[in-house]
């Protein structure tokens, strides 16, 4: 999605926190100073997201993402680069660009505590200024989908961690924004609940109208809605590219396990290379550039294949790689912090 508009860049963006140090050795003239250390948590960081597009951010804890999500949001200011979310200065214009965002923070509520969630997606439509109509016509095609009626009218204070964030999730999507970051969305929720959380996700990325950054840390959710990855380690991005792509990107061992009928003839492949045949089973690696889809493609296209396995490297195996990879820690302070 090269020519696309972009509704998201940030270009060369450093971000660093200041900590303190250890206490030196108490003095008469200074005897409160203590040292400051500057962390780094993003380095030269860029990033283009266009219109439609659903990115998974992702890194191991303390890379620099749930920092880069907030100078995305408004919610930090670049120490250098600059950040554009559909044209706005995020941090300079941050109610023109509220409006044309929808944010969920793990386990941090957007709701009213003590109000019944639909009292708050009451208060939201009005911040807004939604009409009524279309206010109503969005929470009816939230509520087939999440099934908020049947605890709506609860106070949020009682409701369980799956209902509260359905509840989020249906508040920061009300206004239909051009922009929604997750961060972390489902976290600590059951399978049925993340099941539900994902359908909308899907929902939302086959209109082609919403561009989503989603940071997580379960690798299923990157699977099933990700088309995209960008790995973010020791402040910079390491890797931006599509998503079966990540494991050749990083040299992470990767291999099929292909089952025939019977014994097959010798292969003749483009994508991959045979590793060991043992009688109707043949094992066969990806060459350099090829991913699983070519790979698989290949051989159902051009074999009478039984069934075609993927073995080798997961997500957490790539990651890992990458981290390994990347650049060494510069000497003198953290290249990352965890936020």
């Amino acid at each position: 999605m090269s020519g696309a508009e972009a509704v998201i860049e940030v270009t060369g963006v450093t971000k660093t926190f200041r900590s303190w140090g250890a206490a030196g050795a108490w003095s008469v003239r200074r005897p409160f100073r203590r040292p400051t250390e500057r962390a780094l948590a993003l380095d030269g960081v860029h990033l283009r997201v266009a219109r439609g597009e659903f990115v998974g951010l992702l890194g191991q804890n303390g890379a620099g993402k749930s920092t880069l999500i907030k100078l995305m949001t408004g919610l930090l200011l670049p120490d250098t680069g600059t950040v554009r979310v559909c044209g706005l200065d995020p941090y300079a214009d941050r109610e023109r660009n509220a409006r044309n965002m929808g944010v969920t923070f793990g386990q941090r509520t957007q709701l009213w505590w003590d109000l019944p969630a639909r009292d708050s997606f009451s208060i939201l439509r009005d911040v807004y200024g939604l009409p009524e109509e279309v206010w109503r016509e969005t929470l009816t095609e939230l509520d087939d989908v999440l099934t908020l009626s049947a605890f709506w009218d609860t106070p949020v204070r009682f409701l369980s961690l799956g209902q509260r964030v359905r509840c989020d999730l249906a508040a920061a999507l009300l206004h239909r924004p051009r922009v929604l970051f997750l961060d972390e969305p489902t976290i600590g929720l059951d399978v049925m609940v993340k099941d539900q959380v994902r359908e909308l996700l899907s929902r939302l990325a086959a209109t082609g109208d919403h561009s989503v950054v989603l940071t997580t840390h379960d690798m299923a959710e990157v699977e099933a809605l990700c088309r995209r990855i960008v790995v973010i380690d020791r402040g910079r991005a390491v890797h931006d590219g599509q998503r079966d792509r990540l494991a050749v990107a990083a040299g992470a061992e990767q291999s099929f396990l292909v089952e025939f009928e019977t014994p097959p003839p010798p292969l003749d492949l483009v994508r991959a290379t045979v590793v060991s045949v043992k009688g109707a089973t043949v094992r066969v690696r990806p060459v350099p550039g090829a991913d699983r889809v070519e790979v698989t493609a290949e051989l159902l296209a051009a074999y009478p294949v039984r069934s075609v396995r993927y073995e080798g490297a997961t997500a957490e195996d790539v990651l890992r790689a990458l981290h390994q990879r990347a650049r060494p820690e510069p000497a003198g302070g953290a290249a990352g912090v965890a936020t």
